[in-house]
C-alpha cells in the first residue's frame, strides 16, 4: 500500500462531496463481491477523509454489509452445481471449521474478502453464524487500515515521530502478514 495511492483516492473520493460516503459504501459493497480495489486501500481512505472513529464505522458497517449482501446473493444464485467440481466435499466441512476460516482468512490481507463469502455461501453455515464470524474476523483489518489512513492525514498535516512509527510498524506488520499467509493456510489446510 502507497501513502500516495491513498491520498489520490481519498482526493478523487472527497470531491464528489456529500456523495462521498455512498461512493465509499459502495466501493467496499463491490469489493466484498468483485476484489476490485482492495479492502485495505478503502478503508485506509476512509480514515483519511473521515478520522479513526467515524472512519473506522463507515468501513467497518460498509464491509459487513457488503459481505452480508454477497452472503445471501451467491445463496440465492445456488452456484453449488458449479462449484459442485471444485469443492466436491464441501458439505462435509464442520460448520466450526468453516467459522474460524471466515475470521482467519479475513484477517490475511492477501485473501480478498469475496473469497470466504463465496465458500461460505457453499457451505451449511448459517447466516447468523455467518454474520457473527465476518464481524468479527473484519473488525481488526477495519481497525488497522483505518488508523494506517488517519495516521497518514495526522503525518501529512503535523509529521511527529509518533506517528511515523505506528505507521512504520503498521507497514512492517502488513509486510510479513503478507508474506508469511500462505504457510499460515498451509498450517490451517494441514490442521484438517
Amino acid at each position: 500500500m502507497d501513502l500516495s495511492n491513498v491520498v489520490l483516492v481519498s482526493e478523487y473520493i472527497k470531491s464528489y462531496g456529500s456523495f462521498a460516503l455512498l461512493l465509499l459504501f459502495a466501493l467496499i459493497v463491490v469489493q466484498c463481491h468483485i476484489p476490485v480495489m482492495p479492502f485495505g486501500v478503502v478503508a485506509s481512505v476512509c480514515g483519511f477523509i473521515y478520522g479513526f472513529k467515524a472512519g473506522i464505522a463507515v468501513s467497518w458497517i460498509s464491509v459487513v454489509m457488503g459481505s452480508i449482501i454477497a452472503f445471501y446473493f451467491y445463496r440465492f444464485l445456488k452456484i453449488d452445481n458449479l462449484a459442485k467440481k471444485i469443492l466436491e466435499n464441501r458439505r462435509h466441512v464442520p460448520e466450526e471449521l468453516i467459522f474460524g476460516f471466515i475470521v482467519v482468512a479475513h484477517n490475511i490481507p492477501i485473501i480478498p474478502i469475496a473469497v470466504p463469502n463465496i465458500l461460505a455461501s457453499l457451505s451449511r453455515i448459517s447466516a447468523s453464524r455467518f454474520i457473527i464470524a465476518t464481524a468479527l474476523g473484519l473488525l481488526i483489518p477495519s481497525i488497522s487500515f483505518v488508523a494506517f489512513g488517519s495516521g497518514i492525514e495526522s503525518l501529512l498535516l503535523s509529521p511527529n515521530y509518533l506517528t511515523l512509527l505506528f505507521i512504520v510498524i503498521f507497514l512492517v506488520v502488513f509486510y510479513l502478514l503478507k508474506k508469511y499467509s500462505h504457510k499460515i493456510l498451509e498450517l490451517i489446510h494441514s490442521e484438517k
